[in-house]
């Protein structure tokens, strides 16, 4: 399963924490629609296995979404 990608839509007190869990095995999509948001994780995130986005079009990018 390492080459498969898991989508988390929504990271709040859920999804952000599992998002990061996942991301320690598997690359990661971790959505959600608020724009500002996304614009912290990014600006914190040094991980090469998790991209955040609010772009919905990503989504299907993978393989399982959660």
């Amino acid at each position: 399963m390492k080459h498969k990608t898991v989508c988390i839509v929504g990271l709040g007190y859920v999804g952000l924490p599992l998002a990061e869990a996942f991301a320690r095995h598997l690359k990661v999509i971790g959505y959600d629609i608020e724009d500002k948001k996304i614009r912290e994780l990014n600006a914190e995130n040094d991980k090469e296995n998790i991209e955040f986005t609010a772009d919905p079009s990503k989504i299907k990018r993978a393989d399982f979404v959660i």
